[in-house]
């Protein structure tokens, strides 16, 4: 996939920098023994960059049978089903269907990540790292309906409709930063560390001729046109757990600010019902970086 490419791009870019920046050595020179020196304290960071969702997580979305919301909800609802039939009688002059296939391979689009964080330096080598990033996630597919009677000239006759849903992930972000080559203005970095994830469902929806229908189940009873059948506020998502470890380049621009390319592999669960196993997520990022000294009184 072209986003694992990028990924192994950068860590591959980091092992380089390593090589070129230890020409007398025939093996990584991680810089044990010297201390340079630097000053300790905060650093205050902002990230922007890609975020990939798992697709095992985006067939929460599906519409099937199996899951929280599921199509039939909508299709087996009377008014709903004469309300698409009449939609159907006016697109394609057909008054009758039935659910032919859904899909068997969603995936979520590319999607921004954001977020900002603060950074304590105990030294210019090792680093605690606290950050909050955010990416609001979109998987969308089509399903098809069979049409009754046939067209002519066809035995079967079939329609496609979109099928979506949306979500927002906030990851709390909690690790220890290995800066290398300190000396230097390139300085290859790795983190290791723990992730908490919120997972908020937004959307759960097909569209029938520019029609939407919610595939969440909001109300106390069967749907009902002009009724008063109470709506509900309804939460799905849910609170998850993981690791992730980041690989990347440190650039260092001055003193006071510096910005860092890298790359995120998460191993995490997203709480969403049916779906909530262990997978990978992944990411790449730009982080912008003050560094404690320019939070520091000039000397003379």
């Amino acid at each position: 996939m072209k986003r694992t490419g990028f990924l192994t791009l950068i860590l591959s870019f980091v092992l380089l920098n390593l090589n070129a920046s230890n020409p007398d050595s025939t093996a990584l020179n991680l810089n044990t023994a010297k201390k340079p020196a630097g000053p300790k304290g905060w650093e205050f960071v902002g990230n922007f960059g890609a975020y990939w969702g798992n697709k095992y997580q985006a067939s929460f979305y599906n519409g099937s049978k199996e899951n929280e919301n599921n199509i039939n909800y909508v299709l087996s609802n009377t008014y709903w089903n004469d309300e698409i039939k009449n939609l159907l009688m006016t697109s394609v002059n057909r008054d009758s269907f039935a659910l032919s296939e859904l899909p068997t391979n969603m995936k979520y689009s590319t999607t921004m990540h954001v977020g900002f964080g603060v950074r304590y330096n105990f030294n210019p080598e090792w680093a605690f790292n606290l950050e909050f990033n955010f990416a609001k996630l979109t998987a969308k597919d089509f399903f098809t309906l069979e049409v009754f009677p046939a067209k002519d000239n066809e035995s079967h006759s079939y329609v496609q409709y979109p099928i979506w849903g949306k979500e927002t992930r906030t990851n709390i972000q909690a690790g220890v930063v290995r800066t290398l080559n300190t000396d230097q203005k390139f300085r290859p970095f790795f983190e290791l560390g723990a992730v908490v994830t919120n997972t908020l469902v937004k959307e759960s929806q097909i569209s029938i001729e520019d029609q939407p229908y919610n595939l969440v189940n909001i109300y106390s009873g069967n749907y009902v046109p002009n009724s008063n059948v109470q709506e509900y506020e309804i939460r799905q998502g849910g609170i998850g757990f993981g690791g992730y470890v980041d690989g990347g380049l440190k650039i260092m621009f001055n003193d006071f600010v510096s910005m860092e390319l890298y790359a995120s592999l998460y191993y995490q669960q997203i709480n969403l019902k049916g779906y909530n196993a262990f997978n990978l997520q992944e990411s790449a990022m730009f982080r912008l970086v003050l560094s404690p000294a320019f939070f520091m009184p000039k000397t003379e």
